[in-house]
């Protein structure tokens, strides 16, 4: 068995090999831009060459290639979208426009207390191409008014006619009864041959309207492009000799074959990042961290997810660029902070900022010596001498570094090493700003946590914006740059299927069988079929869910039931479960004994393991002598810096900072007062002092 995982992000493109004699092999690439395929194919040469072997020769042994990419988050937040065109049920068509009648919903925390800000969300579908068809189906699936087909083919060739690219529709009660919403699927297939269409009631069943429609509308937008990728990627990987499977890492966690997503490429906007934070579950598993930070800094921004003892928790109002989701989404935050993020000064304050802009790849930080010019967080830390070289062959210009920072340290009247210090103290409060909000604001103490710190540039970083959280411990594993490629590589295939429902007290379904559990678990199992008979995986494993609500209630807590039959034991059983979770997040006391419990939805979640080569040993052999001193800044002063090898360091070895220890693809930088341990699989425990008094932020200090 040899798999390969790839995961393109902002600034880099990065690859994974796991052999099937255990070896790892990686490559990183700048990310191309508009023309994403050939990052990836430049990613993927580069981690067959550390293995010795030629692109073409690793792809044809591989027996499966796992992709986490953001191709369709770029099109949403570039506004490269398909021209979409929506049919709703007549007399619904402002659904969308009218969005959440709060015009602070989904907006940043600085903007949502300035009134002059407050606006909705920017319309995907414009009015002219929403228009009404003349149907209504009841709330138990009733049809009350029957489909009006001639009026729906006029209203097809109209979309056609004002540039529909796609199509979306999204019929009122069609999680109950999706009939019209088929038949004008076919309609469409009738009048405009070729085009995509997305239907709310297959891509996101769920009861509110304005989720739905707008699920159904950013699927539609995104799907001609992500669907164009999606294939020729596939031909381009088939071309040079790959015939294994092709999966991608969605974001609701866990991986599915790529010809399944063609049409609901929804799933996969936020696949990146997942991909790391399936990692550090692996990981943390392993390591026997069941509560984990888990921190990703990357060239473009700064995600942070947890993992609650071993499970991924899922957004529970999911939003993309302030679009709300009617899909499973893992629970995500992000700020636009990374290495690439550019610094500058406050043109009406005079403060120091750091992002949300980035240099991303092209032209890149200026110290990439490709043209770029505004200083960032990258060009601070080869100016403080903590960076001089990125994947192996790219060596980082430090002179470019200084003429990038000059003209900002001159109107912040500081030196250049000053400016640089001041840069990576505002990212790094960032960061730590973020950590908090991502953990305290969900009802979490850090300290009962494990922090991983993953990413091309947290290992850098990490030993300052978590010296002040107070987590247990600091991991960097050993795949830090790689590692949502590494997840992605190991992820199990997954699938979620779900049906929401009217609701009704739980009591009213006692000894009797749940029809929608037999129909959304012969979807699931259909993704799978014809892999476990290649021994490419496990057994398919099912677990059935019910999602639980109290009367009046608008949010439910979705609680696993042993079989579709729900007998007076397994509706206790529920209830009790219920209860006890609803209490874990509102407080002690909060469900009362009598309120009644209603049921809201149906779940069906499949899994499949995929089988997954042994490791071989890490190789390690045990020097602890720095391979070379390198001058850096730290606490103000420049100072001969020891630089070890990470390849070279034995189990249980121990580093006091300041030092670096550096891999092909990043350096982890260990500031005076902290240590480092190594351990048997070569990830890296960092110990940092305790801090007491949390010190001022830059972003109202010294240098803000």
């Amino acid at each position: 068995m040899q798999i390969v995982g790839i995961d393109t992000g902002g600034t880099f493109t990065d690859t994974v090999i796991l052999t099937g004699d255990g070896r790892i092999g990686v490559g990183k690439a700048l990310t191309t831009h508009g023309r994403l395929m050939e990052g990836v194919i430049a990613s993927l040469a580069v981690a067959s060459r550390s293995l010795g072997k030629s692109l073409r020769e690793i792809l044809e042994v591989t027996d499966i290639l796992s992709h986490g990419t953001t191709v369709g988050l770029n099109a949403l937040l570039t506004n490269a979208g398909a021209k979409v065109g929506l049919l709703v049920t007549s007399g619904f068509e402002a659904t969308l426009p009218m969005a959440r009648s709060n015009k602070v919903h989904g907006l940043p925390d600085e903007d949502s207390i300035n009134a002059l800000k407050w606006r909705k969300p920017d319309l995907l579908v414009p009015r002219r191409r929403i228009i009404g068809v003349r149907e209504r189906i009841d709330v138990d699936g009733n049809i009350i008014v029957p489909l009006d087909e001639e009026q729906a083919r006029q209203s097809i060739r109209q979309l056609v006619a004002r540039g529909a690219e796609a199509i979306g529709i999204a019929l009122m009660w069609s999680p109950v009864n999706g009939s019209h919403e088929r038949r004008l699927a076919e309609l469409v297939a009738e009048e405009a041959p070729g085009l995509h269409v997305t239907l709310s009631s297959e891509l996101a069943p769920r009861i509110g309207e304005y989720e739905r429609t707008a699920t159904v509308a950013m699927n539609a937008y995104v799907a001609p492009l992500v669907g164009d990728y999606l294939t020729s990627l596939d031909e381009a990987l088939r071309d040079e000799g790959f015939s294994g499977l092709f999966l991608i890492v969605t974001m609701g966690g866990g991986a599915r074959r790529a010809s399944s997503l063609h049409d609901a490429p929804i799933h996969l906007l936020q696949s990146g990042p997942v991909g790391g934070i399936m990692a550090a579950r692996q990981i943390g598993a392993r390591l026997g961290h069941a509560d984990v930070l888990a921190t990703d800094v990357g060239g473009t921004s700064f995600d942070v997810g947890l993992v609650v003892g071993g499970a991924l928790p899922t957004a529970s109002r999911p939003r993309i660029d302030r679009h709300s989701l009617a899909v499973p989404v893992i629970d995500l935050a992000s700020i636009g902070t990374g290495g690439g993020s550019i610094a500058y000064a406050d043109p009406e304050l005079g403060v120091l900022r750091v992002g949300p802009q980035s240099a991303g790849s092209m032209p890149g930080p200026a110290c990439y010596g490709r043209g770029g010019t505004q200083p960032t967080v990258t060009d601070a830390a080869v100016v403080l001498g903590h960076l001089d070289h990125l994947g192996g062959a790219l060596i980082l210009d430090r002179d470019a570094a200084r003429s990038a920072l000059a003209p900002l340290a001159g109107k912040l009247g500081l030196e250049i090493e000053e400016a640089a210090e001041g840069i990576l103290r505002v990212a790094n409060a960032q960061m730590a700003d973020l950590v908090r909000r991502a953990s305290v604001q969900r009802g979490h103490d850090p300290r009962n946590f494990v922090l991983y710190a993953y990413g091309g540039a947290a290992p850098q970083h990490v030993g300052r914006y978590a010296a002040e959280i107070g987590v247990k411990a600091i991991v960097i594993p050993r795949l830090a740059p790689e590692f949502s490629a590494w997840g992605a590589a190991s992820s199990d295939m997954r699938t979620s299927y779900e049906i929401e429902l009217p609701a009704r007290p739980l009591q009213d379904f006692r000894d009797g069988e749940i029809d929608a559990f037999g129909r959304l678990e012969q979807r699931a199992r259909g993704e799978f079929e014809g892999l476990a008979e290649a021994s490419l995986a496990g057994a398919v494993e099912i677990r059935r869910k019910i999602g639980l609500k109290f009367s009046r209630q608008l949010h439910r807590i979705d609680i696993e039931v042993p079989s579709s039959r729900l007998g007076r034991a397994e509706i206790a059983a529920a209830e009790a479960a219920f209860r006890s979770r609803y209490e874990q997040i509102v407080g002690r006391g909060s469900a009362h004994a009598k309120s009644t419990i209603e049921l809201a939805a149906v779940v069906v979640e499949a899994r499949m393991p995929i089988v997954m080569p042994d490791s071989a040993p890490t190789g390690m052999r045990g020097a602890l002598r720095p391979s070379r001193q390198r001058r850096a800044w730290f606490g103000g002063r420049e100072q001969e810096t020891p630089v070890f090898l990470w390849a070279e360091l034995g189990v249980g070895v121990v580093i006091s900072g300041p030092a670096f220890i550096e891999s092909d693809q990043t350096t982890a930088v260990i500031y005076p007062g902290q240590t480092v341990t190594t351990d048997v699989d070569g990830n890296l425990t960092m110990t940092v002092p305790a801090v007491h008094k949390r010190s001022p932020s830059p972003s109202i200090g010294e240098f803000a």
